[in-house]
């Protein structure tokens, strides 16, 4: 018997052993604090050699850089360099400048950037190669001095559709409140847009704005640009941005 209890105790020893050094708390590795001046180089905004002119930030905000010349807004500036000279442009319509002031952009010359915040919208830089577009004035937030534009009205709009016509070679950044979309648009299969998502066109696109329904006939063939709404809608029911198509017609 003394012999049985011996070769039973001797496992439960090894296994107390095993047990104590099985429960040593784990101690996770951690990396250390950065010195400010290692995180302040590490997280540094200023433009590289090979930065766009027109780039996004991580949390999606405009960087404009400026080598030589850029045109842009001026509003909802979060920092931007001293060392650029602003010079107000005059409006281009039909490939010429005329005396009255484009209030929507302006000349930055010199070298440096521009930060604009995307507030609650979102921003989109795009490249143009040997495009036409058109967009309406309103989104337009950036664009390459190297681009030919001017400036004019949708017509059969009354005046209250101002669009700009862009072309050549170059980049140009828009800014629009939800998820930036495009619809084919070809001679058999026209399309309507509701006004308020109507951003703009690439192509040999005709819109005709119907004032009474709020909604953009678009016909030719090309490309409409649309922004659709995102997230619910805090009043319920339909929202502003859509609209209802008339029961006489017939949606195309």
């Amino acid at each position: 018997m003394p012999a049985t209890r011996r070769l039973v105790a001797a496992p439960r020893r090894r296994g107390l052993r095993a047990n104590a050094v099985g429960c040593r708390p784990h101690v996770p590795h951690l990396p250390p604090i950065p010195g400010v001046t290692e995180f302040a180089f590490g997280r540094l905004l200023n433009p590289g050699r090979d930065t766009p002119t027109l780039s996004l930030t991580a949390d999606g905000h405009l960087m404009v850089t400026v080598r030589g010349e850029m045109m842009t807004r001026t509003e909802a500036v979060l920092l931007c360099s001293e060392n650029l000279d602003i010079r107000a442009v005059n409006r281009r319509m039909q490939g010429r400048a005329v005396p009255e002031v484009f209030q929507r952009l302006v000349s930055l010359e010199g070298e440096g950037q521009l930060v604009l915040s995307r507030e609650h919208e979102r921003f989109l830089p795009l490249q143009l190669q040997r495009d036409l577009c058109f967009f309406v004035e309103s989104y337009i937030w950036a664009m390459e001095s190297t681009l030919m534009w001017d400036v004019g009205q949708l017509p059969r709009s009354g005046r209250t559709v101002s669009l700009v016509r862009i072309a050549g070679e170059g980049a140009v950044a828009v800014r629009v409140p939800g998820e930036l979309v495009a619809v084919k648009i070809a001679p058999e299969r026209p399309y309507r847009v509701h006004r308020s998502g109507f951003v703009g066109w690439v192509g040999n696109v005709v819109p005709h704005l119907e004032p009474d329904i709020g909604f953009l006939h678009c016909e030719g063939e090309g490309a409409v640009f649309v922004s659709l709404p995102t997230g619910p809608h805090p009043g319920g029911g339909r929202r502003p941005e859509s609209g209802v198509l008339p029961a006489a017609g017939r949606a195309p």
